[in-house]
């Protein structure tokens, strides 16, 4: 069985975490007991793989199906995948909001791979100097494999569907006002940037094994289309075949790319050719208006200007009333900084407690989160509806005693997500990022018609939406 060097280094760590776990009471062969160690998991029992689903056996059926596809197409004996590092994950999960929270965390993580790298080639110039260090562009690829999930699995116009909202998600952040974005414009506008801006650009793409599979009408029109064209291309046909066949992997699949590359460097425009000499007369006049100039420069300021600039100055603290007292603590207060107990979440909490008729306190919560970026946001989103997901839809769809009924009211309906640091200076920024991430829920068909966004922003045109930080709201919506 051959793997990627990724794949190998992933498998050493799971093995390495496997054998740091112990469970209380366990006694090894030497017959000491040996403590329990805890390690985090990135799953839970309620989100595992079904049994039939082997996670080794499904990343090896995949790099063996890339791994030939590729093979088929390369000509010569290069090896297809000495280009760039592909490195392969296994998403256990089938809560299909979890699905997408790791999806964006994973292009999250492409994004932060990126800037470091030229974090870290930036730091080799400045060590070793133009000369001797040539920047270097980083190209890496990871494949996110999703077996769990019926829906993606069975239907290719969903996946498909999916996909291109979370693309058209991540286009849409580009108009986006975010607190990053404007730091970075003043850094750059009063000179504080250091190094120059790498161009880090993530690629999202996807594998189905039912990709390319067309609807009735979809077929339908394309035949209609070549009967009015009258002729058809056999060779452009075999070729969106082969494309089409390129793409149907064993399981659905997110192929994220990432690289990071130096910005380009733009030479300076050539002289406009030989300048020609002045004249005799300009010269003189040239040399009599420095001659004036520097006779006035040499002229001694009036003593009278300078009582006037001092009395001017002086103006402001002879009409204040000031005591020693007061002068006593303004100068111990003027070196102490000042620190707030009071945060965001409890600003949020007190204003939806005053205004929001729908706040209710046994059924709604509040989470925060310092996300500047937009990647981060959608994580911190879609990580909080799949908390919810579960419970909301097994407690709406049981039938039955008290006990369910008694569930289903403990259900919490409404959630609170406080960013106080995510595109705080825009609240149209806000309404659209929001839309975008309803957008991306009206594709998932077991949620769809169940959850409802909406936001409070302090420059929302709409007084009784104005919260001093801004909130995105997740309402549930009953039978």
């Amino acid at each position: 069985m051959k793997f990627s060097g990724s794949f190998v280094l992933a498998a050493c760590i799971f093995a390495t975490v496997a054998d740091t776990s112990f469970v209380d009471g366990f006694v090894p062969l030497s017959g000491v007991k040996t403590p329990s160690l805890s390690t985090r998991l990135h799953y839970d029992i309620q989100r595992d793989p079904q049994p039939n689903d082997n996670v080794w056996a499904i990343l090896s059926n995949t790099e063996k199906w890339i791994a030939n596809t590729l093979a088929d197409a390369q000509t010569g004996n290069s090896n297809p995948l000495s280009r760039k590092e592909v490195s392969y994950v296994c998403e256990t999960s089938n809560d299909p909001a979890m699905i997408l929270a790791n999806i964006f965390r994973k292009v999250k993580e492409a994004r932060q791979l990126g800037e470091s790298h030229a974090q870290d080639q930036e730091a080799l110039i400045d060590e070793k100097g133009e000369d001797k260090h040539n920047r270097i562009t980083l190209r890496q690829t990871q494949v996110l494999v999703i077996p769990a999930n019926e829906e993606l699995n069975q239907s290719f116009h969903v996946f498909d569907a999916v996909i291109n909202a979370v693309n058209a998600a991540r286009k849409a952040a580009r108009d986006l006002v975010t607190d990053h974005s404007l730091e970075k414009l003043d850094e750059q506008m009063y000179g504080e940037a250091e190094d120059r801006d790498w161009v880090v650009s993530v690629n999202c793409a996807h594998l189905h094994p039912e990709y390319g599979k067309k609807t009735p009408q979809q077929e339908l029109k394309e035949m209609q289309e070549e009967e009015e064209e009258g002729e058809v291309d056999l060779n452009l046909k075999e070729y969106k075949r082969q494309r089409i066949l390129a793409r149907r992997s064993p399981y659905p699949s997110v192929v994220i790319e990432v690289r990071s590359m130096a910005p380009p460097e733009f030479a300076p425009p050539p002289p406009s050719g030989p300048v020609s000499p002045k004249s005799i007369d300009e010269i003189d006049v040239e040399s009599e208006e420095g001659e004036s100039s520097s006779g006035a420069a040499d002229d001694k300021i009036d003593a009278d200007v300078v009582n006037k600039l001092e009395a001017l100055f002086s103006k402001s603290s002879l009409d204040s009333d000031r005591t020693e007292e007061g002068d006593f603590y303004e100068s111990i207060g003027s070196h102490i900084e000042t620190f707030s107990s009071v945060t965001p979440l409890m600003v949020a909490q007190n204003w939806i407690n005053k205004n929001d008729a729908s706040f209710e306190i046994t059924q709604c919560a509040f989470t925060v989160s310092d996300a500047t970026y937009v990647d981060e946001a959608y994580e911190f989103v879609f990580t909080n509806l799949g908390m919810q997901t579960s419970q909301f839809l097994e407690s709406t769809g049981s039938t039955g005693g008290a006990a369910s009924k008694a569930q289903a009211k403990d259900v919490q309906k409404r959630q609170y997500m406080v960013l106080p640091h995510f595109l705080s200076s825009s609240a149209t920024s806000l309404e659209k990022f929001t839309t975008q991430a309803t957008e991306i829920i009206r594709t998932l068909p077991s949620i769809s018609d169940k959850v409802e966004l909406t936001c409070f922003h302090p420059e929302a045109v709409d007084e009784g939406k104005r919260c001093p930080v801004p909130v995105i709201v997740l309402q549930w919506k009953g039978d």
